[in-house]
Formats: structure tokens, sequence, C-alpha cells
């Protein structure tokens, strides 16, 4: 009879691992279908929403100081246009496209550019200042691809 006492032990230890692993596999798998699934749901929203890139135009380097006297800011910088006619057009104006970004940075202070909003309000401030000038279209977004501030 001990025998059997052992025996139904060992049955019973064998079975709450195997339920114990059972429980553990649905509970992995309704989360994971959960959260992966909803997290594709989100990802495919995103892609539908997003904006394919427009033509864009490099407009070149500016190292300039900045209005406290005491830094410089160093940037890059490509425009996403409306059309190709505008390409032309701003490579017509490019003294006048480049002063107008020079006057601008030079005006800034360090506090102005440091934080995301700021760098987002010089890009609308630039983007606006060069559409005043354009004729056959206009700038649609700004791209920093450097943005140095010492």
């Amino acid at each position: 009879m001990s025998e059997e006492k052992g025996g139904n032990n060992i049955i019973i230890i064998v079975l709450a691992i195997f339920i114990s692993v059972l429980l553990a596999s649905g509970a992995s798998y309704f989360i994971f279908t959960k959260f992966a699934v909803g997290a594709n749901n989100n990802r495919a929203q995103v892609d539908s929403t997003s904006k394919e890139l427009g033509t864009t135009t490099p407009i070149g380097q500016f190292l300039v100081n900045l209005a406290d006297g005491r830094r410089f800011i160093k940037v890059n910088i490509v425009l996403e246009v409306s059309n190709d006619k505008v390409v032309t057009e701003l490579t017509e104006r490019q003294p006048q496209v480049r002063d107008a970004i020079i006057t601008i940075l030079r005006a800034k202070d360090n506090n102005q550019i440091n934080s995301n909003e700021g760098v987002r309000k010089l890009r609308t401030e630039i983007m606006n200042k060069i559409n005043q000038n354009l004729i056959k279209g206009k700038v649609t977004n700004v791209f920093f691809t450097d943005f140095v501030v010492q």
C-alpha cells in the first residue's frame, strides 16, 4: 500500500507540473496575441496615415553666430517642396534663400533653439520666410540633417 501512495504522489506531482505548464502556455499565448496584434494594428494605422516624402532639395550648410554672441549654430538644411518647379526656383533664388535663413538663425539665441519646441518653431519660421518669395510652389517641410549648437 505504501508503494501505491508513492506512485500516486508522483502522478499528482507530474499532473500538477503538466497543468502548470499548460496554464503558463495559455497565459503566454493570450498576452502575446493581445499585445502583439494590438501593436501591429497601431503600426498599420501609423503607416496608413503617414504621407510620402515629396521632392527634396538640399540648401546647404550654415555656420552662423547666434544672437547672444558667445555661441554658434551649424546646420545642414534640406527642403521638401510641393513640385519640381520649386527646385528650379530655389536654385535661381539661392542667394535670397540663404540670406533669409542666415538672418533667421542670427536672430536666435541658445534658449530659443535649445528645445524640440524651439526647433519646431525654427522650421516653421524658415519655411514661411522662404515661401514669401516663391511663385511656382511652396516649401512644405524643412529638414535639419545636421544641427549643432556650441
